[in-house]
């Protein structure tokens, strides 16, 4: 039999209370019910397969064939015709009814007997005949077809019909159409071949499920999967049908059914499930919590975790609204509560942030966010998320205390804790555009002998000098003063309403008085003072407030230290003048205006040459030669002692290159370095930088108070000028720090006896008895001794018998200019006889 619609239609007339049986179009028989079989006299399987001349006498045969010809030529729906056909139970009135496929496609007939014409009745056909209408029954088969097919049509899907015992299989054309295959193309029909048609992964799932119908667990077809498209796209098919009819051993012989397209149904679930993916993980990443609040019930929903969030343990995720509201924190608990309460009688999204108190007391910081959704038919319920911030909150107080301290070190002095330069400028504005009326003042600190304090004990002692420094001027100064600290040593205390007459140096006195007080550094005992310069002006707020105080300290500074200075109006004058030098400095360095004078030194026996010390000077052509006095402290001020040195270095060594190109003996040139020099950690490059000869250049070292304690980078320095061949002597010697200690730690080659210990040996034999110890300690040592200052012959007398061994002074040269001690170095290598005293002099 060729498969077709109408043959699935044969599977229902066991249900009707009539002989039936279905042909198909050539008229042979595919189908009976038993009733029929009773009838016709034979058993359905014998039936199947007869043609209709077979089993029937037709009487009007030739009715019947007009009536097929005017069917399959006309395709007449519904066109029916009743037939007389005289049977050996008698004569039976059969109606046939054509029968087509979901497609309209003629596919046989359906025979359905009517009524009899018999007198007698076959009782055995009574119950039968009587119990129905034959007529009805074929009208609701025929309705229940059309209702069929349109459901079917209307469905967009394609029927199957497969029937193994007859392997007979049946594919509408709508079938063919979801999988884009033409009409008449051969198609999978074995289970084999048709699993060969289905995506791999889905294979095994069909497989377990045939097996169940195979075993006669179950009659129902309800397959999913993916099937290759004539095109070669995979499209999902729903394949839904029942097993209708099954062999002698239970295995299906018939399955009926249909095939639907649900790619477009699995394209949605897969964005739904792809979008519920990302939105879980979404939620996961984000650390979230959901929750469901039922509002009729008042009961809400949590994930596990929400549970974890609140620290609950005892997984129970439905549970009274009432466990959230009694774990927010006291504090929060009635406004977040009216909140919530608001939002549910206003149909009102939620949004807030709150705090909570967990079962194991930790509180934590909450955010909730809630999504009001409306449900007739459920209730209404929000569905929402909660955020544990309590590590944001954290962090954002540690951003704003980070913050907060950054604000403040930009005003503060991290070491002292002070105010700092912007700070004071900030006041001071506020006060200069404020409404307030009166004078101002202000003290400009700085700390005395600070410089000797790092050199001597290292900066960690310096640090603890500045923040001594700053707890006395806590201590002392008034409650509206700002202290600031503006730089290195120096303080800067601002009065926005300044202190009655006197008040000003009352306070300075008492600030110099706690800085006499010697403090502790760990069990050092050091002793610093402080220099205070004090400016009041009457509304004068451009700034030059602080300029005059600082000129006050300036003089108090030079008047020597230790000491405040009330700022006058004279001292501006200083001032300008003072910076008129700065300003003649700077020029003087641009054109070269710094030069050196000589003054030998001479062998206190022989009186020949033994040395030369070289004399900073500045020539220049406006104050004519000017003495290092006079500007040496105004180079320091302007941070260019280290330039001075270099250009200082610099001509004597081309002054010394130029005497030896001329033949000139030259012993040695000792020249005044720096301790900053002294305490640099690349002095050895410095050195190689400038290319100092060995053995014609000693480092006078002009500062010695440094010298009483040891200082790691001043001891591999001094190692390392012994080791390259630069000799050390130290300058007035007897005035000033430097102590047997110090010629212990250096070992120097010489050291000089200050002029004011030399000058009054003539006179004085104290004195001179003093000269004589301090030359011992020399010979002691081990250590030459130079005596500066030798301003006469009896200079030279008592000086060579007290065993000096070199002499320095007027009395023996004058410092001359590098071309007059060129011109005395020549005379020096002519001359073969000792110094004519009454001739040098």
């Amino acid at each position: 039999m060729s498969a077709d619609v109408g043959l699935s239609l044969a599977g229902t007339i066991s249900d009707l209370e009539v002989p039936a049986f279905v042909t198909d179009s050539h008229g042979k028989i595919v189908t009976a019910n038993e009733k029929a079989s009773l009838v016709l006299a034979k058993a359905v399987g014998a039936l199947v397969g007869s043609g209709l001349s077979d089993v029937i006498g037709f009487s009007a045969a030739a009715d019947f064939s007009s009536w097929c010809d005017e069917v399959t030529s006309h395709r007449a729906l519904q066109a029916k015709l009743e037939l007389t056909v005289g049977l050996s139970t008698g004569t039976k009135i059969w109606s046939v009814v054509q029968l087509q496929d979901i497609d309209d496609k003629f596919t046989g007939f359906l025979f359905q007997q009517t009524r009899s014409k018999t007198s007698v009745p076959d009782r055995s056909l009574m119950g039968i005949l009587n119990n129905t209408d034959a007529a009805a029954d074929v009208d609701d088969l025929v309705r229940s077809e059309l209702r069929w097919k349109t459901a079917v049509l209307s469905a967009n899907q394609g029927v199957w019909d497969h029937d193994f015992e007859l392997d007979r299989h049946f594919m509408s054309d709508n079938w063919r159409a979801i999988r884009g295959i033409a009409k008449g193309a051969a198609v999978a029909e074995t289970t084999e071949d048709w699993l060969k048609t289905i995506h791999p992964d889905d294979v095994e799932g069909i497989k377990a499920q045939i097996a169940v119908q195979e075993f006669g667990q179950t009659d129902i077809v309800n397959y999913t999967f993916r099937q290759r498209h004539a095109d070669g796209h995979w499209m999902w098919i729903l394949s839904r049908g029942r097993v209708v009819r099954r062999t002698a051993n239970g295995s299906p012989a018939r399955i009926i059914g249909t095939d639907t397209d649900v790619s477009d149904l699995k394209a949605v679930e897969r964005e739904r499930a792809r979008l519920a993916k990302r939105l879980g993980m979404a939620i996961e990443a984000a650390e979230m919590g959901q929750w469901e609040l039922h509002i009729q019930t008042d009961h809400a929903i949590w994930d596990p975790r929400a549970l974890e969030i609140f620290g609950l343990r005892d997984g129970l995720s439905a549970r009274p609204e009432t466990d959230w509201a009694k774990m927010i924190h006291p504090d929060d608990r009635v406004a977040t509560v009216a909140y919530n309460n608001a939002c549910v009688s206003g149909q009102r999204d939620i949004a807030c942030d709150y705090r909570i108190v967990t079962p194991d007391r930790n509180e934590k910081y909450i955010r909730t966010r809630g999504k009001y959704v409306r449900d007739e038919e459920n209730g209404d319920y929000y569905i929402g998320v909660n955020l544990d911030l309590t590590e944001d909150h954290q962090k954002t107080l540690e951003l704003e205390k980070a913050h907060n301290q950054l604000e403040y070190e930009s005003r503060h002095d991290v070491l002292t804790g002070l105010a700092n330069r912007r700070r004071l400028d900030e006041v001071f504005t506020a006060r200069a555009v404020s409404d307030v009326i009166g004078p101002v003042g202000a003290m400009h600190l700085d700390i005395d002998r600070f410089k000797e304090i790092n050199d001597n004990f290292g900066h960690d002692a310096g640090d603890f000098a500045l923040k001594h420094a700053a707890s006395i001027l806590r201590k002392y100064l008034p409650a509206d003063a700002l202290p600031a600290r503006v730089g290195g040593d120096e303080f800067v205390a601002f009065f926005p309403q300044a202190p009655h007459d006197g008040e000003m140096e009352r306070l300075a006195k008492q600030i110099m008085t706690a800085f006499d007080e010697p403090f502790l550094y760990g069990h050092i005992r050091i002793k610093a003072g402080i220099s205070i310069g004090i400016a009041i002006l009457d509304q004068e707020l451009d700034g030059s407030l602080f300029i005059c105080a600082d000129t006050a300290l300036y003089h108090a500074k030079k008047n020597g230290r230790g000491m405040y200075r009330v700022y006058e109006p004279s001292m501006r004058d200083q001032a300008s003048r003072r910076i008129e030098l700065q300003n003649e400095l700077i020029l003087a360095f641009e054109r070269d205006e710094i030069t050196c004078h000589y003054q030998p030194q001479f062998d206190a026996h022989t009186m020949f040459l033994s040395g030369i010390e070289a004399l900073v000077r500045w020539q220049s052509p406006v104050l004519g030669l000017v003495m290092p006095d006079h500007f040496l402290s105004t180079v320091e001020e302007m941070g260019l002692i280290a330039k001075l040195e270099d250009i200082v270095f610099v001509r004597i060594l081309a002054d010394i290159e130029e005497w030896i190109a001329l033949g000139f003996h030259v012993p040695h040139v000792s020249v005044n370095i720096t301790a900053q020099r002294l305490a640099d950690p690349d002095l050895e490059g410095w050195i190689e930088k400038l290319n100092i000869p060995a053995g014609k250049i000693v480092f006078e070292l002009l500062e010695t108070a440094f010298l009483d304690c040891a200082d790691t980078v001043v001891a591999a320095n001094l190692r390392l000028l012994k080791r390259i061949g630069i000799d050390v002597e130290i300058d007035d010697f007897g005035t000033g720090h430097a102590s047997i200690v110090s010629l212990l730690h250096i070992g120097p080659k010489r050291f000089k006896i200050a002029q004011e210990l030399v000058e009054p040996t003539v006179q004085s034999p104290t004195r001179r008895a003093l000269l004589e110890t301090i030359i011992g300690i020399g010979k002691l040592l081990e250590i030459k001794v130079i005596a500066e200052g030798v301003e006469t012959p009896a200079h030279v007398d008592i000086l060579r018998d007290l065993k000096c061994d070199f002499l320095q002074g007027f009395s023996l040269a004058r410092p001359m200019s590098a071309a007059e001690i060129t011109a005395f170095l020549s005379q020096q290598t002519l001359r073969s006889e000792p110094v004519d005293l009454a001739v040098m002099a």
